[in-house]
């Protein structure tokens, strides 16, 4: 045999070489069954949330729509949204839709709670409030797991067991909901000062020190917008760094603005180069989901207009009027089955956030990808008693 020597290149380690190729592992990593299952409990939670609310909640401005819940909208309508459109006739239009309604409506809905939340006035800010903080407790413990289960995947290729995984989440659960809210009681704090100096200026005495002292309240206004510039771009990196690292909420706060603001083009590139990857995958995962429930019902000769429903009327009795029992139960299997589309889709988009983390976090603080915050065993080892025979 012969002797190759010991300069002989064995072997390329292509992510150490180019970084970037670990997005190539979100497709893999966001089907995974465990993944696709928490993101399916929480889109089930968030579906039931928003029809809720939806129909109790809404007021003057915004007409109550069980049909068509305005929280939710983006969730019900992706699935259908691109099919309206040819891909022959407008290739482009076509794809940006669906990139739209696929992948990043999750982002989509996220964001828009958030924005809602900052809308002040109105009778309806009570209900905002209340839809921003459902949806930030039923996400922050499954998409806490989810990125949890992702990280390990990324970085050391193992996986935890449920217990463990419920371990994790009772010591560090906390931080996914801490870390947003500090933010947003920060941009809250700003924005008391530049109120008070709203009402202050309106008094006669003292309007010529309001607008002497006016830099100062600009100064407030440049810290809200650092905020919220920063928890709006990333703020799924909080999530991310409460799973890999095991940070609390302050420390991922500062890991979080650390990375977006410096290194804004590398995250804009992470995520577009995700995003294609992302959509690529959906349209894998939906020709599956679709040739399945298209085949069987076709071949077992099932009404296939009913057994291809919206997995978002899966709450609404009105689906399952003038139908059979078997005919409903078909009904449900089928919708099931179609919310593994919208599941891949939060999958993707958490797995994105882990794979994105680590990358800035190699590129900010040359932090390897195999580091990772393990758990503490719940009973320390001790080491074997040893009888010493001062006779033997």
């Amino acid at each position: 045999m012969k002797d190759i020597g010991e300069g002989t290149i064995r072997r390329i380690d292509w992510q150490e070489l180019t970084p970037i190729v670990l997005l190539l592992r979100v497709f893999n990593t966001a089907t995974g069954i465990r993944v696709l299952f928490l993101s399916m409990i929480g889109i089930l939670l968030t579906l039931i949330a928003g029809y809720g609310i939806n129909s109790n909640g809404l007021k003057s401005h915004e007409a109550r729509n069980f049909q068509n819940p305005v929280y939710i909208k983006p969730l019900l309508d992706f699935q259908n949204e691109s099919q309206q459109i040819s891909f022959r006739e407008h290739p482009v239009e076509f794809s940006w839709r669906l990139t739209q309604h696929s992948v990043f409506v999750p982002w989509d809905i996220f964001s828009m709670a958030g924005i809602r939340l900052f809308r002040f006035g109105g009778d309806s800010i009570w209900v905002y409030a209340g839809w921003f903080f459902i949806l930030l407790f039923i996400w922050s413990l499954f998409g806490g797991m989810i990125c949890r289960t992702i990280a390990l995947r990324l970085t050391i290729d193992q996986s935890e067991s449920g217990k463990e995984l419920c371990r994790f989440m009772k010591q560090r659960g906390t931080g996914f909901l801490s870390s947003i809210i500090i933010i947003v009681l920060g941009i809250l704090f700003c924005l008391i000062p530049i109120k008070l100096w709203g009402y202050f200026f309106a008094i006669p005495i003292l309007d010529y020190l309001m607008a002497v002292l006016f830099p100062v309240a600009v100064i407030f206004g440049f810290f809200v917008m650092v905020l919220v510039i920063g928890l709006f771009l990333g703020w799924s990196l909080l999530f991310a760094a409460v799973s890999v690292d095991g940070s609390d909420g302050f420390d991922a706060v500062s890991r979080m603005f650390s990375y977006v603001y410096q290194r804004p083009l590398h995250y804009l590139i992470y995520w577009m180069v995700s995003g294609v990857l992302g959509v690529l995958g959906f349209v894998f995962v939906s020709i599956f989901v679709d040739g399945s429930i298209y085949l069987s019902c076709q071949f077992g000769g099932f009404p296939i207009q009913a057994a291809i429903p919206s997995f978002g009327h899966l709450t609404l009795p009105e689906t399952y009027a003038g139908l059979s029992p078997p005919e409903n139960l078909i009904l449900i299997w089928c919708g099931m089955l179609q919310l593994v589309k919208p599941a891949y889709a939060f999958a993707w988009f958490w797995t994105s956030s882990v794979a994105i983390y680590l990358l800035l976090r190699r590129s900010v603080d040359a932090t390897p990808f195999d580091e990772v915050y393990r758990l503490v065993s719940a009973k320390p080892r001790t080491l074997p008693e040893i009888n010493i025979n001062k006779d033997s």
